[in-house]
């Protein structure tokens, strides 16, 4: 009965109700609709910005805040990377401010620079190549490219390489840290792949070593912990820490704080494949390593790893990296000969060098730059401003890759872990194959025959369904182990294929189909299994529906059981391989997870809807 009768709905207290109602309507289907969007926001953003509530991610819009986007996915969540290549301190990447509008010539320059000065690779390092919890590009290129080399055998990688990868998601590649005397790393075909990829990169995702930077972040800041303390120990003037340059060669003895800083940093923490030396023949250098090898070449051959024919063929280091006991003896040599003879060499000093010889003159940099340049070595390689220059030219194209990178790294996960998908079609297939033939077996039986106690098997089919699963889960373990069961297909269907409640729903239908139907069939020499097919699951489609997507959805969503079961990593269903991969992404990444993994029931029940509604309503008006 209605509460307003026609005449009135029409009145102005009518109107005002049923707009009330629509109202709060309305509200009620905000509420449920604003978590959903939450979810989805959530699931394009990153570690950064995953704390933010806003239904927009900002950097869609704010192009300072796509530029952190991009600071954070090049120096891979390390915020010490990022002062040491801006010369800033800044805490967190939130707090990374864009360069201030200036010449965009210097960003220009130092993109030419770095493809036109064939870099070593040691003075460079690929940008989003690791990540700690979101998954960079760069890296699922390279587990890509590593993957195809050994034909997407794991097994070939982990013996090549002499690693314990299980699988090609736990392939990453460390940031190498070319600066420290304490990195070192064995070649093979991951690092090979890696300086292919690096050198392919454009500049901008390119991370060049600073050797002022490395000064700044493990020599100043621990130690003098403010600007001002800074200049007034080592007897400097400077007004912010981006004024800092690191002398290619040692201060004079008037600076004598900064030169014991200097030789302190540069033969305890600095690689020595960054110091050539001046003045020092080669000669003094193959005496060094005959006097310390006894003049045994072939000693010296076996430490190295080298196959130098006398110590006269070995020459001082240019540049070059430097490893293993190589490293070391060039480290003691240099300590003999002296800090006035050392001299730094990177990135640094090599724009510094390119600068001089493009412009001749700092007064004609000055013009170029707009800006005031008493010399060459004021100039700072300009990171910061080839890296906006760069999100400025690809804004549209890294908003995309950063929106859609949870989601193509759940995709790429999912592929390489295949067994997971097999296993999950495999089994959701067989629980509906077996749901549609046993419930239906089990209702028939029951419907056609009137068996004495019939009810009362019913009503026990139901009663199980009181108790909750855990309940029935220790007992099914025990027995599905006794049977040695444990991490198979059939160990998670058998227990799963009867459903009390999926029974009772099915022999309400069949009791409701016309018996006239089955006696003619009697009457024609039909057997019960021609009368089963033919004319009750005939007639029984729309419930059929029913129950088969009630069990997939049981399938597609078993957990607790499954991993019980089957602990097996060859094993798992998509729902365990959820439940693990959220330990090892961000939030975004299980946001982004979640809403793939909800893809295939909401397919279902979208194409499945009219058939699924028949199945609901027909037994009611029957």
């Amino acid at each position: 009965m209605p509460i307003f009768t026609t005449v009135e709905s029409k009145t102005t207290a009518g109107k005002c109700f049923h707009a009330a109602v629509f109202v709060l309507l309305s509200l009620g289907a905000v509420t449920m609709l604003y978590p959903l969007l939450l979810l989805v926001s959530g699931s394009f953003r990153s570690e950064l910005d995953e704390n933010e509530l806003g239904l927009v991610p900002r950097y869609f819009y704010d192009g300072d805040a796509l530029y952190r986007k991009f600071l954070e996915y090049k120096y891979e969540q390390r915020v010490g990377d990022l002062n040491a290549a801006h010369l800033s301190r800044d805490y967190s990447f939130a707090q990374a401010a864009p360069p201030s509008a200036g010449s965009e010539t210097a960003a220009r320059d130092l993109r030419a620079f770095v493809l036109e000065a064939d870099l070593p690779a040691h003075w460079q390092a690929l940008g989003g190549s690791s990540g700690l919890l979101t998954i960079p590009r760069n890296l699922r290129e390279l587990r890509g490219r590593v993957r195809a080399r050994f034909d997407g055998d794991v097994t070939a990688y982990a013996r090549d390489t002499g690693t314990a990868v299980g699988s090609w998601t736990q392939l990453t590649m460390p940031p190498p840290e070319w600066l420290s005397t304490r990195y070192d790393y064995t070649p093979n075909a991951l690092h090979g792949e890696y300086t292919r990829l690096l050198r392919e990169a454009p500049p901008a995702q390119r991370r060049l070593v600073s050797l002022s930077g490395m000064f700044l972040t493990q020599v100043v800041f621990p130690r003098y912990g403010s600007l001002e303390r800074l200049n007034e120990t080592l007897g400097l003037d400077l007004g912010s820490y981006g004024e800092f340059r690191l002398p290619q060669r040692v201060p004079s003895e008037e600076q004598a704080a900064f030169r014991e800083a200097w030789v302190a940093f540069v033969s305890r923490e600095l690689n020595p494949s960054f110091v050539v030396l001046e003045g020092v023949p080669a000669e003094d250098y193959q005496g060094f390593l005959a006097t310390r090898y006894g003049g045994d070449i072939a000693a010296l051959n076996r430490e190295w790893g080298s196959d130098f024919a006398a110590f006269a063929g070995v020459l001082l280091p240019d540049g070059d990296y430097l490893s293993g006991a190589a490293r070391r003896d060039y480290g003691e040599f240099l300590l003999a000969v002296g800090p006035e003879h050392w001299l730094l060499t990177g990135p640094e000093y090599a724009w510094t060098d390119w600068l001089r010889k493009k412009y001749g003159t700092p007064e004609a940099l000055s013009r170029e730059y707009d800006g005031v340049y008493p010399n060459f070595e004021y100039a700072w390689l300009p990171q910061s401003g080839l890296e906006a220059l760069y999100v400025r030219e690809h804004a549209g194209a890294l908003r995309w890759q950063f929106a859609t990178r949870n989601f193509v790294n759940v995709i790429d996960a999912i592929a390489f872990e295949g067994r997971v998908l097999r296993n999950t079609v495999i089994f959701c297939a067989l629980s509906v194959l077996a749901a549609v033939l046993v419930n239906p077996l089990a209702a028939y039986a029951l419907s056609r025959f009137r068996l004495p106690g019939g009810y009362k098997v019913l009503f026990l089919m139901m009663a199980v369904m009181a108790f909750p699963p855990m309940v029935t889960t220790i007992p099914v373990f025990l027995m599905l182990q006794k049977l040695s069961l444990m991490n198979t297909f059939a160990g998670l269907l058998l227990p799963t294929v009867a459903n009390g409640y999926l029974i009772f729903l099915l022999k309400g239908f069949f009791d409701s189909l016309p018996r006239e139907l089955y006696e003619a069939a009697q009457l024609e020499g039909a057997s019960e299994a021609r009368m089963f097919f033919t004319i009750t699951m005939a007639l029984s489609k729309p419930i059929l529906a029913v129950v088969a997507l009630s069990a997939f959805n049981a399938a597609y969503t078993l957990f607790l059981f499954a991993i019980i079961v089957a602990p097996e990593q060859e094993m798992w269903l998509l729902p365990v391989w959820l439940y693990q991969y959220r330990e090892t992404v961000s939030s975004g990444g299980v946001y982004a997870s979640v809403l793939l993994a909800a893809i295939p029931p909401l397919l279902v029940f979208i194409f499945a809807q009219k058939i699924i509604l028949r199945g609901i309503v027909v037994p009611t008006e029957k």
